[in-house]
Formats: structure tokens, sequence, C-alpha cells
């Protein structure tokens, strides 16, 4: 029994070793939260704030700190005291009336060996008819750890005609919503979407903000475009995000 005992221990330790991916990356979450009240001569009632993050957790320094900058900050290496300063600007300036609503939610959405992508969504409330929403997403490299949008294509503006034709199928055709909302001919073309796209289950999506090519009512058109329907677009960083270097 001691002679077979070695060797595996020994074998449990070369599998523990190759389950120690450098570039996994694993999360701890931050939440950030409190309420004031407050009240002035035409209202009263509690101002609310809460951030909720996915700290990145990795042995990749240089894509923790890409990640890191990009939810925070490019200055700043204390995420306690950088979210501690922004509730506090925000019950100075936007959370200064009474009923004020921030709300902000980093989330690690998905990974692979190739790439991490997280997602932010959230709302801001300072009164009025409603909440100022907003979703998108991020895709880091876990290469060389930089920020993956449109330069994962060679031309991005070719992808027009691509993302109108997803857009009127998966957001206004899904959603029966009347076309002129989007003051949009049968031969108009949706302009690329202000952020940049990011990456989910072998898709890129791509989304628009309220009101960035329609009302607050259409909400915030979005449309997932699979690789395969993208290869012919991709650039070199792209095909090796999506693994098509050796097809």
């Amino acid at each position: 029994m001691k002679k077979l005992f070695i060797p595996f221990m020994l074998l449990l330790l070369v599998i523990a070793s190759c389950n120690n991916n450098p570039n996994e990356v694993d999360t701890k979450t931050y939440t950030l939260c409190d309420s004031v009240y407050l009240e002035n001569d035409y209202d009263e009632g509690y101002s609310y704030y809460t951030t909720n993050v996915d700290l990145p957790v990795t042995k990749n320094q240089t894509l923790k700190q890409s990640i890191m900058h990009w939810m925070l900050s490019d200055d700043t290496e204390d995420y306690e005291d950088f979210l501690q300063a922004e509730m506090d600007r925000f019950f100075d300036e936007e959370g200064s009336e009474p009923k004020s609503v921030y709300e902000n939610n980093f989330t690690l959405s998905e990974q692979t060996d190739r790439y991490v992508t997280y997602t932010t969504e959230g709302f801001l409330y300072t009164g009025g008819a409603h909440a100022m929403p907003w979703y998108y997403g991020t895709t880091f490299s876990k290469v060389d750890g930089t920020i993956v949008g449109y330069d994962m294509f060679d031309d991005p503006e070719l992808l027009t005609p691509l993302i109108t034709e997803n857009i009127r199928k998966q957001h206004i055709e899904y959603f029966d919503m009347e076309e002129d909302l989007f003051e949009l001919g049968p031969e108009d073309l949706f302009q690329l979407p202000t952020n940049e796209p990011w990456i989910e289950t072998d898709s890129v999506v791509f989304c628009y903000q309220a009101y960035e090519i329609a009302p607050y009512v259409a909400g915030m058109p979005l449309c997932k475009i699979s690789k395969e329907d993208l290869q012919p677009y991709l650039s070199e960083k792209g095909k090796t995000l999506f693994n098509f270097s050796n097809e």
C-alpha cells in the first residue's frame, strides 16, 4: 500500500497543477450601499445608492489591472476608496434630492481560455417620468489583457447592414414594435452602436443605449450575431479570440 500511495499523491499534485491556470479569472463580490433621508419644499424621502462589483481574482496581473481600470479608473489602486468617493459624490450631486436612486452591477459574464467578458447594467433616477438605464459589456483578451471591441473587425463600418438586419429581427419584430419609432426607412442603416461590442457565447453583442436610435419606449435595442456570420469581417485579433486561426 505504501508503494501505491506516493505515486497516487503525485498524480493528485499533477492534476492540481494542471488546473492552476494563471489566466483563469475568479471573482469576489464587493457591495457598497447606503441611503440618506432628504427633504425639500416639494418632497421628502430616501435617496438610495447601490453598487455590486465582481472583483477579478487572477494570477494574470496585466489582465486584472485592465479589468480593474475599466470598472473603476486608470488612476486608482484602492477600489474601496474609489467606490466610496463615487457614492459620496452621488449624494452630493445627483442624489441630493429625495427619492433619487443609483444602482450599478459589474458582473463576470463568461470566459474561455482566450478571453473574459464582463457586463455592467444599472440605472439612475433623479426624478421625472422614468429612470435612465444602461447595459453594455466589455471583452478582455487573455493574451495581452487589452479590451477587445471594434478592433476584432477589419472594417466595422461594413457591419452596419448585418447589424440593421438583426436589430429588425431580434428587437423590432421580436417585440412587435412599430418601425416608425426608429425613423428608419426600408433602405436605411443604423450607425454602429456608440459602446463597443462584446463577445458572448460564440456571438458578438451589439447594443444601443436608450435614446441612441429610438425613443425611450423602444428600450435598449440589441442583437447577437454568431461568430460564423461574422467570420468574413474578423481581424486577426478577432480570429484568434474565436479560434478561427487554425481552422
